[in-house]
């Protein structure tokens, strides 16, 4: 496949030249007139950027080398760049368009979550991206030649494992923090820099997680003076089901609040990193502030509603003191908003530190 692309390359490059020769034939004969002078120049000109692109094209296919990528216990291999992006979620398509990338996206996953849009300002970006619904049909049909996603993405049920892609000439790249242990954001800028090696804008990707580790140094230093016992516990209410609610013991989400001068209240209370556990839980926690995650079929109203309704909820000090914060969980996922969520996380947390 990456020989067959080689050879079409090349004839793209060859019938540019053709062009350019055509063009400055053209220019040769015309009339010493002004309007003619001046189209002269500009065809001048277009040559010269059609035989620069057709250079730099051709430089970019010779130069490419290979590129190595640790993904995990795998290990992807490029030796091309690729020229369509499949991303499996929005998360990976908003890293790809940050860098620039955008034209290389052939599509992304059906949205099944109404927070689940864009930021404001990459809004027009992807108004050009198509969605796709998850099969691997879709994946081929697409013409992608790398799938970006979750490593929940990388199944038979979902665009197809590991085997089948790779085998159907589609590369794949799995986010990092799906990968490991206990994600944190350190597994987004790996995630970025990834990118940046293998679309060669090594610069753009360093910029970025320059960016966000910039905010998040901002953020940190304005609550690094805070005493450990002064610290407010934090209890994270992502969903819940009849008597059991679904939590946080590690992950992104975990590592945001500690970034933000907060104590996750269940931090390595399972072994998985969300995991459904009872409301009593919840009472033994105590917590000082409840973060809500703004989700799926569940409405905020109805999750403060099953805390607050509950009597046995009224004596927690974030119920008493009403101090429920709402966070889209489309901000705490892997790729640039942690910064901004990790922000409004310590300024809720304290306020006067913010004011």
């Amino acid at each position: 496949m990456n020989q067959e692309r080689m050879q079409n390359m090349k004839k793209v490059i060859s019938l540019m030249l053709v062009l350019v020769l055509a063009l400055s034939c053209l220019a040769g004969c015309a009339s010493s007139t002004p309007a003619a002078q001046t189209t002269a120049a500009a065809t001048e000109t277009t040559t010269e950027a059609t035989t620069e692109a057709a250079a730099e094209t051709a430089a970019e296919a010779e130069d490419y080398g290979t590129v190595v990528i640790e993904n995990g216990d795998r290990t992807v291999t490029f030796t091309e760049m690729p020229t369509g992006v499949l991303c499996a979620n929005l998360y990976s398509a908003e890293n790809m368009v940050m860098l620039g990338l955008g034209d290389y996206i052939v599509g992304k996953n059906v949205h099944t979550n109404p927070a689940e849009v864009p930021l404001p300002e990459l809004a027009d970006a992807f108004e050009n991206i198509p969605e796709i619904e998850r099969s691997n049909e879709n994946a081929v049909a697409s013409g992608a030649d790398l799938l970006i996603g979750q490593i929940s993405a990388f199944k038979d049920t979902a665009w197809g494992s590991y085997e089948q892609l790779e085998a159907e000439g589609i590369n794949c790249l799995t986010i990092t923090g799906t990968i490991v242990p206990d994600e944190t954001v350190e597994d987004i800028y790996t995630d970025i820099e990834n990118l940046g090696k293998i679309f060669k804008v090594e610069d753009k990707a360093a910029a970025l997680i320059a960016d966000m580790k910039a905010s998040i140094a901002e953020t940190g230093s304005k609550v690094a003076d805070v005493a450990e016992a002064d610290k407010p516990n934090v209890f994270v209410f992502d969903m819940y089901k009849e008597d059991q609610i679904y939590t946080t013991a590690a992950g992104l989400e975990s590592n945001l609040i500690e970034l933000a001068g907060g104590i996750n209240a269940t931090r390595n209370q399972a072994d998985s990193r969300w995991f459904y556990t009872s409301v009593e839980t919840l009472i033994a926690a105590n917590p000082d502030i409840i973060i809500i995650n703004d989700y799926g079929s569940q409405t905020v109203e109805e999750k403060i509603a099953y805390i607050t309704g509950n009597p046995a909820c009224s004596d927690i000090p974030a119920v008493v003191n009403n101090k429920f914060l709402v966070i889209p969980l489309v901000t705490v996922m892997q790729d640039i908003r942690a910064a901004s969520a990790c922000q409004t996380m310590a300024e809720y947390f304290y306020p006067d530190l913010f004011a």
